[in-house]
């Protein structure tokens, strides 16, 4: 179903960035991701019938481009916090490059070095670290879309949304789908 293609190697780059996000695998980090995503939820249920009418739309040809330009940077966040929970506790990335999954270029870090970690709970943040990041970007899109009108931004957040909640609980939190 999928064919990747290297190209490059972020190791350096992890190296290097990592002081600048390592507090996000603290306490810290953690009361930060739970409060944002607990007004995210707050906001969508607040919302629920202005998000459903939204939804009727997502597939508008007009706005496939905007779903597709959310889904790539969405996707690109989402490996990232493969590559930095990996490279936080130690192992490697020596790849970064672009799968086509199903005729459609998707970015994908090569985060195998977790399935050497002895602690089971190191290897389960690394695969999760995508989740992460993605319920997170979802709680974020959800305010702002709620905070703002129709327009560009408005759009990108819902289409954040829509990619996050729906990419999150039917490809990565299934686990009948090895996509991740």
């Amino acid at each position: 179903l999928f064919i990747k293609i290297p190209l490059v190697n972020p190791d350096a780059f992890l190296v290097r960035t990592l002081p600048l996000v390592r507090w996000l695998f603290s306490w810290i980090g953690l009361a930060l991701w739970l409060v944002v995503v607990g007004w995210g939820i707050k906001t969508g249920v607040d919302h629920w019938e202005a998000l459903w009418r939204q939804s009727q739309s997502v597939l508008a040809p007009g706005n496939l481009a905007w779903l597709y330009a959310a889904m790539i940077g969405l996707k690109l966040l989402h490996e990232m916090g493969h590559a930095y929970a990996c490279r936080h506790l130690g192992g490697p990335v020596p790849t970064l490059g672009v799968m086509i999954l199903i005729f459609s270029p998707l970015p994908f870090v090569d985060a195998t070095a977790a399935w050497g970690f002895r602690s089971r709970w190191q290897r389960v943040m690394v695969g999760a670290a995508g989740m992460i990041v993605e319920v997170f970007v979802a709680a974020v899109a959800m305010v702002v879309w709620a905070a703002t009108g129709p327009g560009v931004v408005h759009s990108v957040a819902y289409n954040l949304i829509f990619i996050a909640s729906v990419s999150t609980l039917l490809a990565n939190a299934n686990p009948l789908l090895r996509f991740d």
